[in-house]
């Protein structure tokens, strides 16, 4: 089990725990330091133990754990000794100082790809809550000029015709533009939420991969403990006293019990989780437009949000399949590729929720400019919506951590949605076409071929349909677990589980 994982969580927690590898880093080199300057200062020990044995004590001042206590006494013992000989020091540069020095190098070496790759996805996500928050910017001014100016050109009744017409295309014009910025806004918030999943997940993977990196320390450090031991043992009886009390140091080491103070000392709270919701500027009373441009607008949203809920339950079922073939095939994966898959159920659950959430806020929305009746979510008490400094609405969603998991929540996404579109005039889910990426006539590359291990029946018109045994061509790894490819000459996507590439 991993305590760490469960222990630091988000940037804080991260960052706790690389301030706590490092002074266990920084131990260690300490160490070593000392221990070959002990080996060097042997021929005036008297003089130079005192010295030494000070700083062991300050560099063991701020670490906790058992294995700390031995050390200590290595200390103390060093302030007892009064000689030692030529043999002694080449053993104590041997057998600890060089090798320990080895650790740390090795240990400093694995964990720079580790803080790495998180500090990574952690950029990512600021660019993608920068291009997020751009695009949601670019919607709300687009949406203001449209309908200012659409406002001057519907009341300008007998103005002259070449001045109406001119608007008119003004209109048309900033109608497309509108469109465009909806959907760019919307991949974004996905693409975000995506980025800050990758994020989290990182950081869950770093943990765990700290904590081996932690435990394998402790366990050498204990090890070059009792080595010191052996080596100062065959001294003589004036090291015999000194030496049973290092001993007791030595076998009070308790790996398992300095991992557990470590998290239950220096470990964050709890993690709630924080997702920021699409704020879509027609869900904003606050924002003047018109009523049915207003409802259209929110249905569109809903459209774009009910395919994505179709396609991330698509990819689910694609996971829990393989979750399926490792518990009858143990040996099909290795332990980190099976991890890795849970982890993806997850990621999929968190993406569901998120989307599910969107959903039922914009269908509440809804319903206050149709009359309808206001849809339910078990989440819903978990959003709040507030206003940044440029007045525009934030809506964030905090989920307890025993909640996050969760994946019925209970929700008809397809009752909702074709409520919210029963109206006066009928809506057509092609009106939202434009959400959508018709790559047909693009010349595509191919970057590789996969072959289907199960029957895929796609659901959305960009969305593939593959049987077992079929070879398609791949053009793209998409990010969100769906892969882009051709078959039978039709271009579209289809759901990574799917498929092993070849």
């Amino acid at each position: 089990m991993s305590l760490f994982r469960e222990s630091f969580w988000g940037h804080a927690g991260f960052e706790e725990l690389k301030k706590h590898v490092r002074q266990g880093s920084d131990f260690c080199k300490e160490v070593a330091l000392i221990i070959h300057e002990r080996a060097e200062v042997e021929s005036t020990y008297a003089k130079g133990l005192s010295k030494i044995g000070a700083r062991l004590a300050k560099a063991t001042s701020n670490i906790t754990g058992t294995m700390i206590t031995g050390w200590k006494a290595v200390g103390t013992i060093m302030e007892q000794e009064a000689e030692l000989h030529k043999n002694f020091a080449t053993a104590l540069y041997e057998d600890i100082s060089k090798p320990m020095k080895q650790l740390v190098d090795a240990q400093h070496k694995a964990r720079k790809p580790i803080e790495a790759t998180v500090d990574k996805a952690y950029k990512a996500v600021a660019d993608k809550r920068a291009d997020e928050y751009k695009a949601k910017k670019n919607c709300y001014s687009t949406a203001k000029d449209y309908e200012k100016t659409e406002e001057i050109w519907s009341s300008g009744g007998k103005g002259k015709d070449k001045e109406l017409s001119k608007l008119e295309g003004k209109v048309k014009k900033l109608s497309e533009g509108l469109r465009k910025a909806d959907q760019e806004y919307c991949e974004l918030s996905e693409k975000a939420e995506v980025a800050r999943q990758e994020w989290d997940f990182s950081i869950s993977k770093a943990c765990a991969q700290f904590q081996t990196l932690e435990e394998e320390r402790i366990a050498k450090m204990s090890d070059y403990l009792n080595q010191y031991n052996s080596h100062i043992s065959v001294l003589g009886p004036r090291l015999t006293q000194s030496c049973d009390k290092l001993h007791e140091a030595i076998l009070s080491v308790d790996m398992n019990g300095d991992i557990k103070t470590v998290a239950q000392q220096r470990g964050t709270s709890s993690n709630v989780l924080e997702q920021f919701l699409i704020d879509c500027y027609a869900e904003d009373k606050q924002f003047t437009m018109k009523t049915e441009h207003r409802k259209s607008t929110l249905q569109q949203y809903l459209l774009h949000l009910r395919q994505s809920i179709e396609r991330e339950k698509k990819g689910r079922e694609g996971v829990e399949k393989l979750l399926e073939v490792y518990k009858e095939r143990p040996n099909f994966a290795d332990k980190d590729a099976q991890e890795d898959t849970r982890q993806r159920i997850l990621q999929v659950t968190l993406m569901m929720n998120f989307l599910e959430a969107n959903h039922f806020k914009i269908a509440s929305s809804l319903t206050e400019f149709d009359g309808s009746q206001k849809p339910t979510h078990k989440f819903s008490q978990y959003m709040e919506t507030s206003r940044d400094k440029q007045g525009i609405p934030v809506t964030v969603m905090r989920l307890p951590m025993n909640l996050v998991s969760q994946y019925n929540t209970g929700y008809d996404v397809t009752s909702v949605t074709l409520g919210a579109l029963t109206s006066d005039e009928p809506f057509d889910d092609d009106d939202f076409d434009d959400f959508t990426n018709d790559n047909s006539t693009q010349v595509h590359r191919v970057i590789g071929k996969c072959r289907a291990i199960y029957d895929y029946v796609g659901n959305a018109f960009d969305e593939l349909s593959i049987k077992t045994g079929d070879t398609v061509l791949l053009y793209e790894k998409l990010p969100d677990g769906w892969w882009k490819g051709e078959i039978h000459g039709k271009v579209g996507v289809f759901p990574a589980t799917y498929v092993q590439e070849i």
